[in-house]
């Protein structure tokens, strides 16, 4: 598959063009220098890619699936997206074609124009991308091999992930000593997070009547996570400093 083609099945569930009605020619997109011949080895079946980002949240894109049109994953996708109206805005402007229909009380959450030219913008910086966030992982997992943290494995086998977050987790552990290595680690000016709460202990679901007791393995996960800085803009120093900063927690617990 040539990349122009690739780029189109990436670009139709982001709803910013479909190239089978001309409204970008392939001139256009080999001025964008986008080069994706290699990026179906990148995604997975069906993925929300949150490295790609479009100012507010990620990219829905999938596979080619044997038996199942694209055109029709689209369509859905884009009567979710939009009150389930069976024309968008783009569609409807067209001399004579003002009438739709809505098939369905979906969503209010499609994508503006403005955010998807930043999307069409990151598809072409999107392999370096990863290949920077290839690199943090294999320095923060050989930094913190020695300590036996749990690491989420990114790369094993025949997988590769995105590398959306680096998380670990921290045997013998509780939640009162992880919370006190990220505040340790914001003293130092390290942003942590953890990923995540589990929803018994948020105050709505609590309110439903949910205990994280009845969920110990869910409570069990969260309670000694950690998950460190991952993203393109860490230099080298940076990612120095965190490993450095986070080696002093663990050495402290």
């Amino acid at each position: 598959m040539i990349h122009q083609d690739y780029l189109a099945s990436l670009l139709r569930p982001l709803g910013v063009y479909d190239l089978r009605e001309g409204t970008v020619n392939r001139g256009e997109l080999e001025a964008y220098g986008v080069r994706l011949d290699h990026m179906a080895g990148e995604l997975e079946d069906t993925a929300r890619e949150m490295n790609l980002t479009t100012a507010e949240g990620g990219a829905l894109t999938w596979r080619a699936i044997p038996g199942v049109d694209d055109g029709d994953i689209y369509r859905e996708l884009m009567l979710l997206s939009l009150h389930g109206q069976s024309k968008d805005a783009f569609h409807k402007s067209r001399a004579g074609a003002w009438e739709y229909d809505v098939l369905s009380p979906a969503y209010k959450c499609n994508m503006t124009d403005i955010a998807a030219a930043m999307g069409l913008a990151q598809l072409g910086r999107y392999p370096g991308m990863l290949a920077r966030r290839r690199e943090v992982i294999a320095r923060y997992d050989g930094a913190f091999a020695p300590y036996g943290l749990d690491v989420l494995p990114h790369f094993s086998g025949g997988s590769r992930s995105s590398g959306h977050l680096y998380m670990v987790r921290v045997p013998g552990c509780g939640e009162e000593g992880r919370n006190g290595m990220i505040r340790a680690l914001a003293e130092a000016g390290i942003a942590a997070n953890v990923h995540y709460k589990p929803l018994p202990m948020m105050t709505a679901y609590r309110n439903l009547g949910f205990r994280i007791g009845d969920y110990p393995n869910a409570y069990r996960q969260y309670e000694n996570e950690v998950t460190l800085p991952l993203n393109t803009r860490l230099d080298d120093d940076d990612v120095e400093y965190v490993i450095d900063e986070m080696r002093k927690t663990l050495s402290s617990l």
